[in-house]
């Protein structure tokens, strides 16, 4: 299963690495056309924040399942061994139980302006939204894995 998992977080990663080179093109064409065209354009600046949005809601899982994401751990580090992964899996599950609440908004949110389309793009909420909803989704998948290994005494494999 961690292998499984693993290979979801470098396809993650990739995807996540896609998001930042467009991110990259846009914000570098928009300079070049602002500076030496005059001229700007509101569908680069649009694309360059959906590969933002993507970009950070596509990296959450993949911290999550590497440990890298921000840890505030200064009551863990002075507890006894077991408490120390008992802490740990709990967190690991408020994060999958606020995944689970986030998920529930954006589906909210999706029953009512699945339709509604960007300015400039012209691009469907829905499909804005599939990053995002992607990245909750494999963050509170890894915060159940996490938390389990953790729980099982094991490492996650790297």
């Amino acid at each position: 299963m961690q292998r499984f998992l693993k290979k979801m977080a470098g396809l993650y990663e990739l995807l996540g690495i896609i998001f930042l080179l467009m991110l990259f093109l846009s914000v570098l064409i928009q300079i070049i056309m602002r500076n030496i065209f005059n001229s700007g354009s509101i569908q680069l600046e649009e694309l360059a924040r959906f590969s933002l949005v993507s970009l950070v809601f596509l990296m959450i899982p993949v911290l999550t399942w590497r440990g890298q994401h921000i840890i505030v751990d200064i009551v863990i580090l002075y507890l006894p061994e077991r408490l120390k992964r008992w802490f740990s899996a709990i967190s690991q599950l408020l994060v999958m139980v606020f995944g689970l609440y986030v998920l529930n908004a954006i589906v909210t949110i999706m029953e009512f302006n699945w339709n509604v389309r960007t300015p400039a793009l012209a691009m469907p909420n829905v499909v804005f939204y599939i990053p995002i909803t992607l990245g909750v989704l494999a963050m509170c998948i890894f915060s159940l894995a996490g938390a389990i290994i953790t729980l099982r005494g094991r490492e996650v494999v790297q």
